[in-house]
């Protein structure tokens, strides 16, 4: 499943799911909580990120797969 049809199933899911107003209450914690969740969501997609354009800028000098590092791994 590529990402086009996996984004679409997501999309398809969220709209199917009927949603209501929820009378809740949000507290500091609970909004530190989601804060805290968005900010490691948000580093997760640079570290992720960085590392394609790292394999990309290797695929275009013409280094091959094994002299790119790869994050997390020691040698």
């Amino acid at each position: 499943m590529g990402p086009a049809e996996r984004f679409a199933l997501i999309l398809g899911v969220t709209f199917a799911i009927p949603m209501s107003a929820a009378h809740a209450y949000l507290d500091a914690a609970s909004a530190s909580l989601a804060l805290q969740a968005l900010v490691g969501i948000g580093a997760a997609y640079i570290v992720t990120g960085k590392s394609y354009i790292r394999r990309i800028k290797a695929l275009f000098k013409g280094n091959k797969k094994s002299d790119v590092e790869t994050p997390g791994k020691d040698d």
